[in-house]
């Protein structure tokens, strides 16, 4: 059946050269990330631990980052604490319940390094509710809206 040693030299290089063509497409057509430019608005993606009870959620777009804590919960209001990785000028959070979007309120810088955020919101009505983030980097905003189930109420 093989006795064609054309054939059997197609069939060793064939694979080898589709291999090949994959990298070489990728390389000349995939997108090239780019440095966040001033005036321009990104969106951070939030990873899975803030779809359940974890107690944190974080928050990224390539390699800039937000983590969000809950601290004091109380019947009325929920502390959190925003981490970043890169220095912030400024940050916002509000509360976004169902069609009942309350008032952002500006978060207090918490450290030197401006990467430590402290902020308070009222206690979400319900597990529906969303978190909706505003942050300011060398000068382009990062935004988020993330679901409020991460707040334990053990805490």
């Amino acid at each position: 059946m093989f006795k064609n040693k054309h054939m059997i030299v197609a069939m060793l290089v064939a694979p080898v050269l589709a291999i090949m063509a994959w990298f070489a497409v990728d390389y000349f057509v995939a997108e090239r990330p780019h440095a966040a430019k001033p005036g321009s608005a990104y969106t951070l993606i939030a990873k899975s631990n803030c779809r359940y009870a974890s107690g944190q959620c974080d928050l990224e777009n390539a390699d800039f980052k937000l983590s969000i804590r809950p601290g004091m919960v109380s019947a009325s209001s929920v502390a959190l604490t925003l981490t970043a990785s890169h220095e912030l000028q400024s940050a916002a959070i509000g509360l976004f319940n169902g069609d009942e979007e309350q008032a952002s309120a500006p978060m207090t810088r918490t450290d030197d390094a401006g990467t430590e955020w402290q902020g308070l919101l009222p206690s979400p009505g319900s597990d529906e509710s969303r978190i909706r983030i505003a942050v300011t980097a060398n000068g382009a905003i990062w935004s988020a809206d993330v679901p409020v189930v991460f707040i334990s109420t053990s805490n």
